[in-house]
């Protein structure tokens, strides 16, 4: 297939790790490809695993598979930092594990278990967990209070965390 001359792509393997056992090797690496689509610039991050047999004295590939690395890609929008009064508090996952929203030099944080992470916003009342790949929606009642907010996994599944306080 002959590519059009304006399309834009490049490809950089890196991260090489080699296993050895006897006459068969595992090799993984790091992959980033870049393209351009119309006005898109697609960036994809990989982990790709290799086996090889020795047969003969050659190396033969015999198994080769890709998996795409969670980077999360989103631009947060900007916002009147004063915004994020109206999300502090705590939020209750499940009994026992409570999400702690707190505003911290202007920037809006969230403290679950151990886990820490800056909210970016990404629209009205949405967010996302700035090393995360899901997204925060909170939901407000008749009077404008946050009541609740929903955590949209990557995965399409949903955690709904009720405001305790």
């Amino acid at each position: 297939m002959k590519l059009p001359t304006a399309y834009d792509h490049g490809v950089d393997p890196r991260d090489y790790v080699v296993h050895w056992y006897g006459d068969t090797a595992a090799v993984t690496s790091r992959v980033t490809d870049h393209e351009q689509f119309r006005d898109s610039d697609i960036i994809s991050e990989m982990r790709r695993t290799e086996t090889y047999v020795k047969q003969n004295g050659s190396w033969l590939l015999i198994a080769r598979q890709w998996g795409m690395l969670p980077v999360n890609f989103r631009k947060p929008v900007a916002v009147d930092p004063r915004i994020y009064n109206g999300y502090i508090g705590q939020y209750e996952w499940r009994p026992g594990l409570v999400d702690t929203v707190v505003v911290k030099d202007g920037k809006l944080w969230s403290q679950l278990g151990e886990d820490e992470g800056e909210y970016l916003p990404l629209g009205s009342d949405t967010f996302v967990v700035k090393d995360d790949l899901g997204s925060v929606t909170f939901s407000r009642d008749a009077r404008g209070h946050v009541t609740d907010y929903c955590y949209h996994r990557v995965d399409g599944q949903e955690i709904h965390a009720k405001k305790i306080k």
